[in-house]
């Protein structure tokens, strides 16, 4: 794994010192917190500077259902604005990323809203608290953004990429540098559509829009069991709070086992910190 305890114990100090005005905490979904308005939809973070000299932003795109969290209710998405479990590891990569420079965005498929199975303003406070729960692992999201409609915007159309880059050269003149940019999404193989995952494991997913969001913005596309590293828990997909949970248990019984081989006890503070961390901000 990814050097978990240098990782994991930087964030949570880079969140104890960071601006509470950044990605502030919404308990009741009210779209507030602690008096401040939280984030909101295609407005770009004011924690984003231009790039030195001649450079490109880099620019880590996720998606965010079954790859950043999974609703309380059991559903697809989220069905209310407090329906938000946030997922192990996630929020420890993205503060990871910031730290080398990388804008971090959300580019969501809210289909529901046009197929009035829930409402843009429901959507937008649901990705809100998402980004906001993420904050307590020390991440901080720059952008986010979602399709209600099948159109350009919807993956694997490039709409919302194409939206950010306008408003990062908006800001300073450059768009996004492909080469080092990237994506990460569990809509990656489609069942009875695709080939098998890169690990032979057959395609098991409900869709292939954020591999073929990254084919058409011509950047890299990774899986969250492979980027989180969930794979070193044989964690391949998380679709609901009871997984999520199995999860947690399995991450305590690791730093279980490492603490009985007399591990390393940074490593075991970080792993134990993680999983219930995990569970006061998801209220499990």
């Amino acid at each position: 794994m990814k050097t978990i305890a240098a990782i994991a114990l930087a964030s949570l100090a880079a969140c104890a010192a960071a601006d509470p005005s950044e990605g502030a905490y919404d308990t009741d979904g009210d779209g507030k917190a602690d008096g401040t308005s939280i984030k909101k939809r295609r407005r770009l973070s004011s924690r984003v500077t231009c790039p030195d000299g001649n450079a490109k932003f880099k620019v880590a795109f996720f998606d965010a259902d079954s790859t950043l969290r999974v609703s309380k209710s059991g559903e697809v998405t989220a069905n209310s604005p407090t329906d938000v479990n946030v997922l192990p590891f996630a929020g420890r990569e993205m503060a990871r990323l910031e730290s080398e420079g990388y804008v971090i965005a959300i580019v969501s498929n809210q289909g529901g809203i046009s197929a009035g199975h829930t409402t843009l303003e429901t959507a937008e406070k649901a990705l809100a608290l998402t980004i906001s729960k993420l904050h307590a692992f020390g991440a901080h999201v720059h952008y986010f953004d979602f399709a209600e409609r099948n159109d350009e915007f919807r993956k694997p159309s490039t709409g919302m990429a194409d939206l950010l880059a306008t408003k990062l050269d908006d800001k300073c003149g450059v768009g996004f540098d492909k080469a080092t940019s990237l994506m990460v999404g569990d809509s990656g193989y489609k069942k009875g559509v695709d080939g098998p995952h890169p690990d032979g494991r057959p395609a098991d997913d409900f869709s292939n829009a954020d591999r073929f969001f990254a084919v058409n913005v011509g950047i890299d596309f990774h899986e969250p069991t492979d980027y989180f590293d969930w794979r070193a828990y044989d964690v391949f997909n998380i679709a609901s709070q009871a997984e999520l949970v199995s999860f947690l248990d399995a991450i305590d019984a690791r730093a279980d086992m490492l603490e009985a081989m007399n591990g390393d006890p940074a490593e075991i503070e970080a792993l134990r910190t993680e999983a219930q961390r995990n569970r006061q901000v998801n209220d499990l």
